[in-house]
């Protein structure tokens, strides 16, 4: 379960950084405040999402030496 959330949240997080670039030429967002929101949105769900998969990855290893 981890797992599939840590790939959501970078998922939408690297969506939203798209989207916030002006490769896409996308307009979602078009003043400062909005933006600024969106960047830290973004940036909190790519550290969470990394954020969860090296816990994930601890507790294997912390399962694998307690047996």
């Amino acid at each position: 379960m981890a797992r599939l959330l840590s790939m959501a949240n970078l998922t939408v997080g690297a969506l939203l950084m798209f989207a916030l670039s002006d490769i896409a030429g996308w307009t979602w967002f078009e003043n400062t405040a909005s933006k600024t929101i969106v960047f830290i949105l973004s940036m909190l769900l790519v550290g969470n999402g990394i954020i969860l998969a090296f816990r994930e990855e601890e507790t294997g290893v912390r399962r694998g030496r307690a047996t």
